[in-house]
């Protein structure tokens, strides 16, 4: 049984038993070297960073669960490559697990719907450290979409041409 490493929505156990019916959790695991990042999709990834580590979820599924989340992250079409990578639990154990990685390298503006009702709900059920929160909570976009600006309006004056 394999085991898979979620660092994004995939933590959530509520999406996980829609995506991956019978996936068990195992608990909290890092991924030292990385850093958390938001692609230009304004999805989770994961970026090779020496003194940064990411925090998740460790999950076993099943080979067939892995095939459905390959659909989910749109392996076919590359939007998410699977990489092996070695993740260290709570307890001090190192495990290997596939994790997905995203194609797209570039920063994005986080989905605040995605990041708010799955990606900071779930690392805070699972206890992830506060400054790890925190860095979660810094992609947000700085105000939500749709929210009224005061800014910039237009010229209150015509632009008179000249005779």
């Amino acid at each position: 049984m394999p085991h898979y490493f979620a660092y994004g929505s995939n933590m959530s156990p509520q999406q996980m038993a829609v995506r991956c019916p019978g996936a068990r959790v195992l608990g909290r695991a890092q991924l030292e070297g990385w850093r958390f990042h938001i692609t230009t999709r304004g999805t989770a990834s994961i970026l090779p960073q020496a003194d940064h580590a990411v925090h998740g979820v460790l999950w076993r599924c099943s080979h067939e669960h892995v095939h459905t989340l390959d659909k989910f992250e749109g392996v076919a079409w590359r939007n998410y490559f699977r990489r092996h990578v070695a993740v260290d639990l709570s307890d001090g154990r190192s495990v290997r697990a596939l994790t997905y990685v995203s194609a797209r390298r570039y920063p994005g503006i986080a989905r605040t719907n995605y990041m708010l009702t799955r990606v900071i709900p779930a690392a805070r059920a699972f206890g992830l450290p506060g400054a790890y929160l925190g860095e979660l909570e810094s992609w947000l976009p700085a105000r939500p979409m749709g929210e009224r600006t005061t800014g910039y309006r237009g010229r209150k004056t015509a632009i008179r041409s000249p005779r």
